[in-house]
């Protein structure tokens, strides 16, 4: 736990530090050159990601999976940030991570003071790790869906702040939008695949308003895909999609609880 909590506090100061490059290259992108530390912020961002890992494997496997909400957050910064890396190997989009690492520099300290836990068996651990990838990826794509079409937005009316400008180019951002959602297209898929196994009577693990909506979510983002590759679709109808079809992912498990609340039954 020791070595966890260091490399845990290294990795959120390194994550600060990012942010802070990261946004003084936002701050004065008028007066720096398109590829200002550009180097230097991928490696810091990358030994940060590194350190988050280590940190997070040791309070997410004990011999089996420790799952809570903590542990989750944690996940979800992580995944982030490894994507944004992954990302950049093709285009310059480091300035994205100006809405990622301010919050993996908080949540990657959250699971060192979280005691309370579910424990989980092997099988059951991945399925819930690989529905928590498609849930971040697919919230990332949704967030950039929304930034794509507020640029895409002021770019039409000449109204580019700053943070606009500093962001990639409209071609590359819709570029980066249809990825995400492919890669997070593929882990719901597994997700839902998954869950198969576990399930064994919908309605009495009230599970039917939850399945409903997920695989109406995954129908929404397959045919957006299916839409973009054979009919073009692309822009702010592309956004439409990509928005709708991710509320409906979080009404799978946001409207479950409510309707099991409304029902008197803890899920």
């Amino acid at each position: 736990m020791i070595i966890s909590g260091f490399t845990a506090l290294v990795a959120s100061l390194l994550y600060i530090f990012v942010s802070l490059l990261i946004w003084r290259k936002i701050r004065f992108v008028e007066k720096l050159e398109p590829n200002y530390q550009r180097k230097r912020i991928l490696v810091i961002a990358g030994a940060a990601s590194l350190l988050h890992l280590v940190s997070l494997s040791q309070t997410l496997w004990q011999g089996y999976f420790v799952f809570n909400f903590a542990n989750a957050l944690s996940m979800i910064a992580l995944l982030g940030s490894f994507i944004l890396l992954y990302l950049n190997r093709r285009m310059a989009c480091e300035t994205l991570g100006i809405f990622i690492y301010p919050l993996a520099a908080l949540v990657t300290l959250l699971p060192i003071g979280f005691n309370e836990h579910i424990q989980m068996p092997l099988e059951l651990g991945s399925h819930v790790l690989i529905s928590i990838a498609a849930y971040s990826i697919l919230g990332i794509a949704a967030a950039q869906a929304i930034l794509y079409s507020i640029q895409e937005k002021r770019f039409r009316k000449r109204q580019l702040s700053n943070l606009m400008r500093a962001l990639p180019p409209l071609q590359q951002m819709e570029n980066l939008m249809i990825k995400l959602v492919l890669i997070g297209f593929v882990f719901l898929s597994f997700a839902l695949v998954s869950g198969v196994f576990f399930v064994e009577d919908l309605f009495a693990q009230h599970l039917i308003h939850k399945t409903f909506f997920a695989f109406l979510s995954w129908f929404v983002y397959g045919w957006f895909i299916i839409g973009h590759y054979r009919a073009g679709w692309r822009g702010q109808k592309a956004v439409r999609y990509i928005i709708w079809a991710y509320v409906l992912l979080i009404l799978s498990f946001i409207g479950t609880e409510i309707v099991l609340s409304l029902m008197g039954i803890n899920g």
